[in-house]
């Protein structure tokens, strides 16, 4: 009798077991599959849209995704094995997918309306990222993908003395040592033809922002800017940017004074600015900070003593 219930008990934990899906450890899991994936097919559609000539790039954005994922191709490989065996875990998670790229083409909808001058209601508050091209560019040494240049039209969501913040997440892709940088740039245009810009030199992975305040109470005619990617060292070199936002904020809305911005160059060529030129405030000059070692007090001068000819 203890023989049968033995059995019996073992068959109910078989049964138990069976039932909820066990995933091993060295398997990723699906939570972070599902946003593995998610940017996985996003750079195999970004690939297929390469012109021939650039096919070769198709392997860095792969290589870019497991980076950012912290996973190894092989890891990602064996892992999408387990998954096929188990389809119904892996079709959870395509439909996940699914959800998300809807969204993300019912956006890409609004931004086409914003490219059109016609910014959806959805998109008015405070912040609103106006941003209207993709927002993941690889640039190289090549003078045909060094740079990525902007241009947007303002429209009536354009207040006087908004704030512009452009952000992204910069990645230099190199095997040796270089000295590659990246020059971010940001202009405004006003109504007046008076320009407002800024700039800032990026030389290392991160996240950067690029923060441009109008000191003048003009309407907005449009923004511009670049990102100009220059390696004077070696081709080996090129710079991933990711989660490119150009977020527009309200006056007032934005804490500007907290954050180590560039320094502000204004050019006006409007001839009302023109006649106020002269009444304009001193600019102000920029802070160096000297490299030279302090000598201490009582310490021996080191003077090198030069020959007269």
């Amino acid at each position: 009798m203890n023989k049968y219930l033995r059995l019996l008990l073992w068959n109910i934990v078989f049964i138990a077991v069976s039932c909820g899906k066990q995933i091993p450890g060295d398997i990723i899991q699906p939570s972070e599959m599902e946003e593995l994936l998610y940017d996985y097919h996003l750079a195999l559609t970004m690939g297929n849209d390469l012109s021939y000539s650039e096919r070769y790039k198709r392997e860095s954005y792969k290589n870019y995704v497991f980076n950012k994922h912290g996973v190894t191709e092989a890891e990602f490989d064996s892992s999408m094995v387990w998954y096929t065996r188990n389809g119904k875990v892996l079709t959870d998670i395509y439909k996940n997918l699914q959800k998300r790229y809807e969204m993300a083409e019912e956006q890409m909808r609004s931004e086409l309306n914003k490219r059109s001058g016609q910014i959806s209601v959805s998109l008015s508050g405070d912040s609103v990222d106006v941003w209207s091209d993709r927002n993941l560019y690889w640039l190289t040494s090549s003078p045909l993908t060094n740079r990525l240049m902007f241009d947007l039209k303002a429209d009536t969501t354009f207040h006087k003395n908004d704030i512009l913040v452009l952000e992204a997440d910069y990645r230099f892709l190199s095997y040796v040592k270089n000295s590659a940088k990246a020059v971010v740039a940001m202009n405004i245009t006003f109504k007046n033809d008076s320009t407002l810009g800024i700039s800032k030199v990026i030389e290392k992975s991160g996240k950067e922002q690029l923060v441009l305040k109008p000191d003048s109470a003009f309407d907005y005619k449009g923004v511009n800017g670049f990102v100009y990617f220059s390696n004077p060292d070696s081709s080996e070199v090129s710079v991933l940017i990711n989660n490119i936002r150009l977020v527009r904020y309200r006056e007032g809305s934005y804490n500007i004074t907290s954050l180590n911005t560039p320094v502000v160059v204004s050019k006006n060529v409007g001839e009302t600015d023109k006649q106020n030129e002269d009444k304009s405030e001193p600019k102000k000059e920029v802070q160096r900070v000297s490299d030279r070692k302090v000598r201490k007090a009582g310490e021996p001068q080191n003077i090198k003593q030069v020959s007269e000819k």
